[in-house]
């Protein structure tokens, strides 16, 4: 489909009502590793300036793909065994944590517990200094409260973790590491994580008026900022990259039957029938989703500086985006994504 023909395809109206002098949202489709097609809905602050494909926007937990892309990188380098011990990696681990493997974070099967409460106790929030090393602090006070390989239960801390094994395979941070082997490689001139010096992230809004700006250097399950092209950059590298393999591949059943449907950072489910990689991300002030449809070869990207429409608001419009460019390719006698959940795609 040529990128004109898909401009004029393209309904952007479940985006009418936001007000362009306020805190709003970027969206793009892209295919080819190339924006085909984009809109801005607001601005990067109150009556402030306009937002754009270049507007550099945090995207919370879209940010484990590239942490998973980096421990990919480092198995297939021989570097870290997804059979390790996360205890190799992070022996001040309590002994609990002995048999949950490094392919156990990547898939959320570790066991771990909801970590959300903890982190908050421990001071954690959007607008404190807090480190990867901090969160890892925090998390040594746990063990995990399943058997690993049993239960699939979506894990920040695991992420967290991740990062660590990151920063003690290479002696680096994770966002060094990345720049180097992801991001130069692949073209992707803005991203960084927090944990390296650049230029900051627009603001987010907390309902649409309270100004947060980011201020922790945490990295693993977030701590990214990048722009609508360098995500369409990478939407159309890793399908065809060396790490396709890992990343993209089959999910592990469970013993319930069920998949384990969110591994290296990308949920492997169906929309209307058609298989789809998805993650999305939000946190106080910002959220985004990341939705590729490897057939037909189209991705929807959605940036927001805003929380205003809250989770289920926002995804929703991402699916009106994508049913109205997809159309008759779907199957709407089979269910959405939401309803996916678990369910093995073979």
């Amino acid at each position: 489909m040529r990128s004109r023909s898909l401009r004029a395809m393209v309904d952007w109206s479940t985006f009418d009502d936001l007000d362009r002098q306020a805190p709003g949202l970027v969206a793009g489709v892209a295919s080819a590793g190339m924006v085909s097609a984009w809109a801005a809905f607001g601005s990067t602050e109150q009556a402030g300036e306009a937002l754009g494909r270049e507007s550099l926007l945090y995207v919370a937990s879209i940010a484990k793909q590239f942490t998973a892309a980096a421990i990919a990188s480092l198995v297939l380098d021989g570097r870290v065994a997804l059979e390790d011990s996360v205890r190799r990696w992070l022996p001040e681990l309590k002994p609990g944590w002995e048999e949950v493997r490094v392919h156990h974070l990547v898939s959320h099967t570790g066991g771990l517990r909801e970590g959300n409460a903890l982190d908050v106790a421990a001071g954690w929030s959007v607008n404190s200094h807090i480190s990867t090393s901090d969160r890892v602090a925090i998390i040594a006070r746990t063990e995990p409260e399943s058997p690993p390989g049993t239960v699939h239960r979506y894990s920040n801390h695991g992420y967290v973790l991740l990062a660590a094994v990151v920063e003690q395979a290479t002696g680096t941070t994770l966002g060094a590491f990345a720049r180097l082997t992801l991001f130069e490689p692949v073209g992707m001139t803005n991203p960084r994580f927090l944990d390296e010096a650049g230029p900051a992230a627009g603001s987010g809004w907390v309902g649409g008026s309270r100004r947060v700006d980011i201020r922790f250097t945490c990295t693993g399950d977030g701590g990214l900022v990048t722009t609508l092209d360098d995500l369409a950059r990478w939407d159309g590298w890793l399908p065809r990259s060396h790490l396709a393999g890992l990343m993209l591949a089959a999910r592990q059943i469970l013993p319930n039957g069920k998949s384990a449907h969110d591994a290296w950072g990308i949920s492997v489910r169906r929309h209307h029938g058609l298989r789809i990689e998805s993650h999305g991300g939000s946190i106080d002030g910002y959220m985004a989703s990341f939705v590729r449809f490897p057939d037909p070869g189209l991705s929807i990207i959605v940036m927001a500086n805003t929380d205003q429409l809250g989770i289920d608001d926002f995804g929703r419009r991402a699916r009106e985006l994508a049913n109205t460019l997809l159309g008759e390719q779907l199957d709407v006698t089979l269910p959405p994504w939401t309803e996916t959940h678990g369910i093995p795609v073979v």
